[in-house]
């Protein structure tokens, strides 16, 4: 008898009597099943190995891409770098080239001048002696004018060493004509205040004229009258 399957699904805990067979069939069929499905896990085990390998070289390989993209921009970088030193290069080469043909179009032009100064050569020899003897000439008169100008410092010299004595003699005339001045003036104001005080005298003595004409006689024979005889001819007069 065969496993009736709607019964056990019906009463599973229900005995049903089964030939061996069936049982053998039944195991067989489980066991490829069971062989199925680890046969099944192994592969799925392989795929998830393989899944994570691969997810390992995906990571890889970005990693990797990321590190090419930065190479490639710094390639770019460095390109362009090269282009612009390459365009200086050029704009160098270029300045060169002009500066060499300029270069050697003065290289040219100073070979003319050579030429032309070669045959200047033979006049040059006779200014090379004249310029000579024209040194000797001037070291000639420098030599004349050292010993004028050596001269003339000495007479320079005389002449400050002269005006220096004049200007102490002058200064010595200036301090006794300073001092004569002053003994004139002093002498000034003597006369001054003697002649205010025979004023005051005459005005006083307009009542006495035989003393204004005595003083008038002494004045015509001496030409000044002195303090003594003043007073002496007041007190002769006034006392009496």
């Amino acid at each position: 008898m065969s496993i009736d399957w709607q019964r056990a699904q019906e009463r599973p805990d229900k005995a049903q009597k089964v030939e061996g067979r069936f049982l053998l069939d039944f195991r067989t069929k489980i066991n490829n099943f069971e062989q199925q499905i680890k046969a099944k896990d192994g592969k799925i085990e392989r795929l998830n190995n393989e899944l994570n390998e691969t997810k390992e070289k995906l990571k890889e390989t970005e990693k990797d891409l990321s590190e090419t993209k930065e190479k490639l921009s710094s390639a770019n970088s460095e390109l362009n770098e090269e282009k612009e030193k390459n365009q200086k290069l050029d704009s160098t080469k270029s300045n060169l080239e002009g500066k060499l043909k300029a270069a050697e179009d003065k290289a040219s032009s100073l070979e003319n001048e050579l030429e032309s100064l070669k045959d200047l050569e033979p006049k040059l020899d006779q200014i090379k002696e004249d310029l000579e003897q024209k040194e000797r000439e001037l070291e000639g008169v420098k030599k004349d004018l050292q010993q004028t100008i050596s001269d003339k410092y000495i007479e320079i010299e005389s002449l400050k060493n002269d005006f220096n004595e004049e200007i102490k003699t002058n200064q010595m005339d200036i301090g006794s004509l300073k001092s004569d001045i002053e003994a004139k003036a002093n002498e000034i104001e003597a006369l001054k205040l003697k002649i205010k005080s025979l004023e005051d005298f005459i005005e006083e003595a307009k009542g006495a004229p035989q003393i204004i004409e005595e003083i008038r006689d002494v004045m015509v024979h001496k030409g000044f009258l002195s303090d003594k005889e003043l007073e002496d001819l007041l007190e002769k007069h006034l006392n009496k």
